[in-house]
């Protein structure tokens, strides 16, 4: 039988419906956007600000505030590289932020910026106090990531917010993997810049948008076109802006029930590794969690991860844009994680289109891998 897809936080799979509404914008409806004399324009037009209504209508704030732009790490780069404008020197993140952030990061710190990397807590949570005692007088920006894409650990964000609001401190917040699965509030939780991906919502990858509070100012990243409010300039991608509009709006229309099934099935899935195998370790806090995400590490495991040895089941060892490192994840290592119990970790990613069967057979299908490696 084909592998059981249990990896949705590195990507989803299009939603049926996200394709039927981009099918058109490539071959009937193919207008560039910015041509403002003639229909074919206006149809493009219309259709990319009915995605941006999606869009901001999730996150509650004007359509007018949302940017498109090639996905979340784009996002990421054009709100960090904003400290370069702000004539301040000093930035906030937290160690275990994903690499799109923590890239950018090593880069400013080349531009003479100072970069304070916050660890978080054994269960993967920030401690507030740590970020106030971090802010000084050059401190412009923090940015903390909504969900961490490898343990799933959802961040006191509102509470973030306000301390940096109350600190006149640019606020951004990665929200790639928690877009569309929780509810976010930008205005009440004080968030300046907000990062989307559009294919870990079951939309199509390569599109992503940034969330810009209109009273802040944000400077492009690159020239050569007025679109985007001078932000993001370039021909508008219009099925791509299509699909993540459309996944949104089925995001908004289906959050809650989403979040009870996935819960479900994670719940049905540890269930069972646990009868068969109790001393399995769960990674980040299970309470302040994202619901379709499990990182399990379990001890005695020899060697390497255990994921390729897994016939039926395709889940991963840690971020999709790292597995091929083989260094041991940054993440896990920084919540206290020793080596071995890295190597034997793996991170389970249940989505929408799972079904109770396909959870039973995985289940079967990890706990037969876990005892065949188990030392003897």
């Amino acid at each position: 039988m084909n592998k059981i897809y249990l990896d949705n936080n590195s990507t989803t799979k299009l939603d049926p419906q996200v394709f039927d509404a981009m099918i058109p914008y490539f071959n009937e409806k193919y207008g560039n956007a910015s041509s403002k004399t003639h229909y074919f324009g206006w149809e493009a037009e219309a259709a990319i600000e009915i995605a941006r209504k999606n869009i901001s209508d999730l996150i509650k704030c004007e359509s007018s505030e949302i940017v498109f732009t090639s996905g979340a790490t784009e996002s990421n780069n054009i709100s960090l590289h904003n400290i370069l404008n702000l004539n301040k020197s000093h930035l906030i993140t937290m160690s275990i932020e994903h690499k799109a952030v923590l890239d950018v990061c090593s880069y400013l710190e080349s531009k003479n910026i100072n970069v304070s990397y916050l660890k978080p807590n054994k269960n993967g949570l920030i401690n507030l106090k740590k970020i106030k005692e971090s802010i000084n007088k050059e401190t412009g920006l923090v940015s903390i990531m909504h969900a961490n894409n490898e343990i799933g650990v959802i961040q006191p964000i509102k509470e973030i917010g306000g301390i940096c609001r109350k600190n006149n401190i640019l606020f951004h917040v990665d929200a790639a993997q928690s877009f569309g699965k929780i509810d976010i509030d930008v205005k009440k939780m004080n968030i300046d810049l907000l990062s989307i991906s559009g294919h870990k919502i079951y939309g199509p990858k390569g599109i992503g948008a940034l969330y810009i509070n209109k009273n802040k100012k944000i400077k492009p990243l690159f020239f050569g076109g007025s679109q985007e409010n001078n932000v993001r300039p370039g021909t508008l991608p219009v099925p791509l802006i299509v699909g993540i509009g459309e996944a949104s709006k089925i995001a908004s229309e289906k959050m809650e029930s989403d979040f009870n099934y996935i819960l479900k099935l994670k719940n049905l899935l540890l269930n069972q590794i646990k009868k068969e195998i109790p001393d399995v370790i769960i990674n980040g806090d299970f309470k302040n969690r994202i619901p379709g995400n499990l990182n399990l590490s379990f001890p005695c495991i020899e060697g390497q991860s255990i994921v390729t040895s897994l016939s039926k089941v395709a889940a991963s060892s840690g971020s999709a844009c790292s597995s091929s490192v083989p260094k041991p994840s940054h993440v896990l290592l920084d919540i206290g994680l020793n080596k071995q119990l890295i190597q034997s970790s793996i991170r389970i990613g249940i989505g929408r289109f799972n079904t109770k069967d396909e959870i039973l057979i995985a289940a079967e299908n990890i706990i037969r891998t876990v005892k065949n490696k188990i030392q003897l």
